[in-house]
């Protein structure tokens, strides 16, 4: 008998038994739909009869963005582009960047919760790791705490 294609998502719906359990043939595809990353699909728990989107639990769940574009907002964050110059870049506003990087970071806070949990670090390794921050934070401020003058290139 032909088995259904397995496509790796979980169940999101917390009384099913099969509750964020993975590869276990219980989710099927029952839609695809367009938005403006794409095509997406969505999926049906077969144990418990949830109906759930494949950007459920994710940064791009509900947004009219296209996802490249989130993820460049995202990444010239990183590298400390600020929200001004990211709104111009992507013809956007800088309400909606804020949006965007308050979702992501929600989102990772969620990620790395029960990651980071009881981890094996020491009070030493913990001091030193806040020293290094420390030394970081003053290079880039003066005495007084703020921003140094941006250089040729525009960084501090």
């Amino acid at each position: 008998m032909r088995r259904p294609r397995d496509w790796g998502h979980p169940c999101p719906h917390a009384e099913c038994p099969l509750f964020k359990r993975m590869n276990r043939g219980h989710v099927s595809a029952i839609s695809t739909y367009m938005t403006e990353s794409g095509k997406r699909r969505s999926f049906r728990c077969q144990c418990c009869e949830t109906t759930f989107a494949e950007t459920r639990d994710t940064v791009f769940i509900d947004l009219r963005t296209a996802e490249e574009q989130v993820m460049l907002a995202l990444k010239m964050l990183l590298v400390r582009v600020d929200l001004s110059g990211i709104s111009f870049v992507l013809g956007g506003h800088e309400e909606t960047v804020l949006a965007g990087l308050v979702r992501a970071a929600a989102k990772a806070h969620a990620i790395n919760e029960p990651v980071l949990r009881d981890l094996p670090v020491t009070q030493v390794q913990l001091d030193e790791m806040w020293t290094v921050m420390a030394r970081q934070h003053a290079r880039e401020t003066d005495e007084a705490g703020e921003s140094l003058p941006a250089g040729e290139d525009g960084r501090p």
